[in-house]
């Protein structure tokens, strides 16, 4: 494609300098990425400057240089586009080089700080059933029929996002759902979508390392719904506390849901039943009686938010609701290990302190007379201020606990144990194994018959980082080859 084509729409160009009219085979906004004929996008960030890499770009064969420093010198023989901002401009040149693939396609957000995968894959569940072809976006990956891509991050760069659109709608995609995370808005990653329906989960202390306080953590999330249109929807969990900040800044149509009688949806009762559970809900077309493979209170805030999500996406309710009969398995979010163990293992993500009691809860009220153990630790390099509050949690609510290591990733593991240690008081039911892989095995090994493990922190994740490695490690597979040589496996 013709650079000139590509950024005949872009706003915000100071100065192009050189042909225009040069081909370009591919954008990168990181210079290992580069090949020949590349666009090179020098994109700030918040450890490294892409225009330091500017010249390792041009080596590599990138054509053309956009960068918004005007003071750095580009070589004569390549084409310089010097602009405003180069983040923001970044999402206009992917969008325009992949060809608009956001045009036509039914977008949906799904933001906060609990629950935005779960929600995603029941709300990608929901529509794909409802005769809608439907991609999704988030912390496990981009999927969608044929397509399986890993991911570095929950909502990747803008330039990688829209490749992924691009990828979604050859296969036929004509919606998809992703999750947004905090870092996502307040870097611009999702800048140039317009989203039909954005769904607020909840919001808990995480991120503080980043965002550096509560309040700037919600005012990121805010981004989302202050980027809405009067056109589109904002499905808004009304049992969180800071719902009405949500819903101050949108000018979007507002649907809220949750047990709060003021909400449009929301739920009267459950009950479980031998095929899981049955939900009785009260919403704009009446009383409606679904029944739902899924448990824990957490799981039907999930639900109704998938379910608000498909109905304003106009989704026929009669079909939304047979599929809600076969919602699909999160990886790593509360998922029983399929086993013959006389205990049982669940292993999931919770890695916040509102996460962690939540897990542990619905535990405990779903299996009232037994033991509890709990395996978990706290990522290094973030928010430091929930180690011992996840500390107090997980003593407080677990008949035993193993400290262990996450992802420490640079700090001191040691340091970080000792930290989580602070939150567990005088209380002593709790051991310290550093090695992840030597505390999970010594609970099972140490697991008698109706004991409960929870596994928490890490869920899916294929990798412990640490010192800036990211080494293979996986909680289900060390479950998986315990089972498998104590004759346990299913």
């Amino acid at each position: 494609m013709k650079l000139n084509k590509i950024i005949s729409q872009v706003q915000g160009i100071i100065e192009t300098r050189g042909s225009a009219d040069a081909e370009i085979t591919g954008i990168s906004y990181d210079s290992r990425q580069v090949k020949t004929g590349h666009l090179f996008i020098a994109v700030r960030g918040l450890i490294t400057d892409g225009h330091d890499f500017i010249y390792a770009a041009i080596e590599a064969g990138a054509v053309g240089i956009v960068y918004d420093r005007a003071d750095f010198v580009i070589p004569d023989d390549v084409v310089a586009v010097l602009v405003n901002d180069s983040r923001l401009i970044l999402a206009e040149i992917a969008s325009s080089y992949f060809g608009h693939p956001e045009d036509g396609l039914k977008l949906v957000a799904i933001t906060g700080t609990n629950g935005k995968t779960t929600t995603n894959y029941f709300v990608q569940h929901l529509i794909n059933e409802s005769g809608t072809p439907t991609g999704r976006i988030g912390t496990t990956g981009a999927q969608m029929a044929e397509v399986d891509i890993d991911l570095m991050h929950t909502t990747p760069e803008s330039a990688d996002l829209y490749e992924i659109l691009a990828e979604f709608v050859s296969h036929g995609a004509k919606a998809v759902t992703l999750e947004v995370s905090s870092h996502a808005l307040s870097q611009n990653r999702v800048e140039g979508l317009a989203f039909d329906v954005a769904v607020y989960t909840n919001l808990t202390q995480d991120h503080l390392d980043y965002h550096g306080s509560l309040e700037d953590y919600l005012a990121a999330k805010q981004l989302l719904f202050k980027g809405l249109s009067k056109e589109s929807v904002a499905i808004v969990n009304m049992d969180d506390p800071y719902a009405e900040r949500i819903i101050e800044v949108c000018v979007a149509k507002i649907i809220r849901y949750g047990y709060n009688s003021n909400a449009e949806y929301h739920i009267l009762d459950h009950s479980i039943n031998r095929n899981g559970v049955e939900l009785t809900l009260d919403t704009p077309y009446g009383q409606r009686v679904v029944q739902v493979n899924t448990v824990g209170t957490f799981n039907y805030y999930n639900f109704l938010a998938a379910y608000t999500a498909a109905i304003e996406l106009e989704c026929d309710i009669e079909k939304i609701e047979r599929s809600a009969r076969t919602l699909p398995a999160v990886p790593g979010r509360l998922e029983k290990m399929n086993n013959q163990a006389p205990f049982q293992v669940f292993v999931d993500y919770a890695h916040t302190p509102d996460a962690m009691e939540t897990v542990l809860s619905t535990l405990m009220e779903s299996y009232p007379e037994n033991r509890l153990i709990t395996v978990f630790g706290c990522g290094g390099d973030r928010d430091q201020g929930k180690r011992p509050i996840m500390g107090e949690i997980a003593t407080r609510l677990s008949s035993q606990a193993i400290i262990t290591d996450d992802n420490p990733r640079s700090e001191s593991p040691m340091a970080i144990i000792q930290e989580i240690m602070v939150g567990c008081g005088e209380r002593t039911n709790y051991t310290i194994i550093q090695d992840r892989s030597t505390a999970l095995q010594t609970a099972l090994r140490e697991a008698e018959e109706g004991d409960i493990i929870a596994v928490l922190g890490k869920g899916h994740e294929p990798y412990q980082e640490i010192m800036g490695e990211r080494k293979p490690y996986s909680d289900m597979n060390i479950v998986n080859q315990f089972m498998e040589q104590h004759g346990y496996s299913a």
